[in-house]
Order: structure tokens, then C-alpha cells, then sequence
């Protein structure tokens, strides 16, 4: 019997009374100024707690004995459910992670579909840079070129008219 049980007892049971005084539910004898006799027979509430607790304590015990090959399966059904939810929610964790995985992929992807398309943009626009830039050199030395030819036509021109 657990301790609740006996004090439940105890408070609820009419045939139970832990003092000698309380049984029959009224003591004749007793006059109503007579509190010595009365408390004479209380005992110490100190003893009636170690009673109550020992006996809650064999009625505990009597109870694991019997019960505990069932407390056993209990505990190990408790163990085998949280073995279970934990696989269940690592499982779950797992999944998540790759498609956390999976989706940062993607994004690496679509960024390196993105830069070599930009790459490949910025290359085109160097060679038609570089090729601009060679057309114009080509054509600066042709112009020098040009100019060096005039200049010497003019140098004839002054010396052959006086």
C-alpha cells in the first residue's frame, strides 16, 4: 500500500482508527472535560508516520516483486518506443538534410550556369575589344604612315618650286 493509499484509508475508512480513543466512533466513557485520559491515549505522531511509511513500504515492495517482470517489459517497451522515435526523428533530420543538401546544390549550379554565361559574354566583348583595338592600331599606322608620305611630298614640293 503506498503511503497516499494508507493516509486514504485511514481518513475514509470508519473501521479504521489508529487511536484507541477514536474506535466505535464515540468514546463513552469520556467525559467531555476529561482531555487528560484523552490525550493520554494519543500516540506520537512521530510513530504513527514511521508505521504508515513502513507499511507503504512492505505494500511497495510485495507489489515490485510480483509486478516486476511487468515493470521490466514496461521499461523496456519505454526504451524500445524512445529507440524508435529518436530513429523516426533522425531519419526525418536526415531527410532534411539532404534536401538542404540538394538545394544548395542547385543554387551552386545555377550560379555556375550563370557565370559562364557571364564569362562567355565578358570573352566576347574582350575580343571584340581586342580586335577593335588591332583595327585601330592598323589603321594609326597607316595614317602615320600617310602622314609621313605627305609631309615628304610637301618637302619636294618646296624644293622643286623657287
Amino acid at each position: 500500500m503506498v503511503p497516499r493509499e494508507a493516509i486514504t484509508e485511514m481518513t475514509h475508512n470508519p473501521n479504521h482508527a489508529p487511536f484507541t480513543i477514536m474506535q466505535n466512533n464515540a468514546p463513552s466513557s469520556v467525559s467531555p472535560f476529561d482531555f487528560g485520559r484523552l490525550f493520554a491515549e494519543i500516540p506520537n505522531p512521530q510513530r504513527i508516520l514511521q508505521q504508515v511509511t513502513l507499511s507503504a513500504k512492505t505494500a511497495a515492495t510485495s507489489c515490485l516483486s510480483s509486478t516486476s517482470d511487468e515493470a521490466d517489459n514496461r521499461q523496456l517497451r519505454l526504451i524500445d518506443e524512445r529507440r524508435r522515435r529518436r530513429m523516426i526523428s533522425n531519419r526525418e533530420s536526415a531527410r532534411r538534410s539532404r534536401m538542404r543538401k540538394q538545394r544548395h546544390l542547385d543554387e551552386l549550379w545555377s550560379q555556375v550556369l550563370r557565370l559562364r554565361g557571364e564569362n562567355q559574354s565578358l570573352v566576347e566583348r574582350l575580343n571584340e575589344a581586342t580586335e577593335r583595338h588591332e583595327r585601330a592600331v592598323r589603321e594609326n599606322a597607316r595614317l602615320r604612315e600617310e602622314v609621313s608620305d605627305l609631309r615628304q611630298l610637301l618637302r619636294d614640293v618646296r624644293f622643286d618650286s623657287p
